[in-house]
């Protein structure tokens, strides 16, 4: 048999080969064929989300209530008025949905307004009941919406992804402490804290955002959040990050 029909006859076989072998890969595709990740719908909900509605009803103008998502067993944040921190279990579905259930929250103690302390209790409320997710895409300016359900399918929290680069006119200052501040720290790298009134700040770092209560202090002002703290006396700071600290300066 002539030498150059076997050749032939090996690439042809070759080629059905590798055919073969791709329509037999277990990896998963969406409708559209693209290659969808498994956990690509956990990974979406890293950052810091703010409450904007809570049973679909408003929520009182400038509580910056958030909600941080770091790792897919912890859920912590701010809830206008006390930081909280708890348990999250989270496990993807398809597409960007899935389960999404807390457990054992908890909460500082700092006393609230009655109509803050009331607010405060249905957002835990909420977040104790919830039971699914959902991400639903917004608008270029509004990003991403973050749907939070209980078992019987109502909705009781939607959320708004906050970044580091949020403009100052969606935020409520005081005039007193209206400013951006930056700070670089060390390792820890550049840092911004806004004012967002004289007793609160909200401090970005890598893209993470942080929103800090003032407390009491022998000199200089401090601020603590959940597994964050803020001092600052002049040009120079002290930040510390889950129980790591970085010195600052401006």
């Amino acid at each position: 048999m002539p030498s150059h029909f076997l050749n032939s006859l090996f690439i042809v076989l070759s080629v059905l080969f590798t055919i073969v072998g791709c329509s037999n890969n277990p990896s998963q595709t969406s409708t559209d064929g693209a290659s969808v990740n498994e956990d690509e719908s956990a990974i979406t909900l890293t950052g810091t989300w703010q409450v904007e509605s809570i049973d679909m009803g408003g929520i009182i103008d400038s509580s910056m209530m958030t909600v941080e998502l770091v790792t897919k067993n912890r859920i912590s944040g701010f809830t206008g008025c006390n930081q909280f921190s708890g348990i999250l279990n989270l496990k993807a579905g398809e597409l960007a949905e899935g389960e999404f259930a807390t457990s054992k929250l908890v909460t500082t103690r700092r006393a609230c307004v009655g109509a803050m302390s009331a607010q405060e209790q249905r957002f835990v409320k909420a977040l104790e009941t919830a039971s699914r997710y959902e991400i639903q895409k917004g608008t270029i300016q509004k990003g991403a919406w973050l749907v939070i359900y209980d078992n019987a399918g109502k909705q009781r929290l939607k959320l708004i992804r906050m970044s580091a680069q949020d403009t100052a006119k969606n935020e409520k200052m005081d005039i007193a402490t209206t400013g951006t501040h930056q700070f670089n720290c060390a390792t820890a790298g550049n840092i911004v804290v806004r004012f967002l009134s004289p007793e609160t700040i909200k401090l970005s770092e890598k893209g993470n955002i942080h929103i800090l209560q003032r407390t009491r202090s022998a000199s200089g002002a401090r601020y603590i959040g959940m597994n964050t703290e803020f001092w600052n006396k002049g040009n120079s700071a002290v930040l510390s990050l889950q129980n790591q600290s970085y010195s600052c300066t401006k």
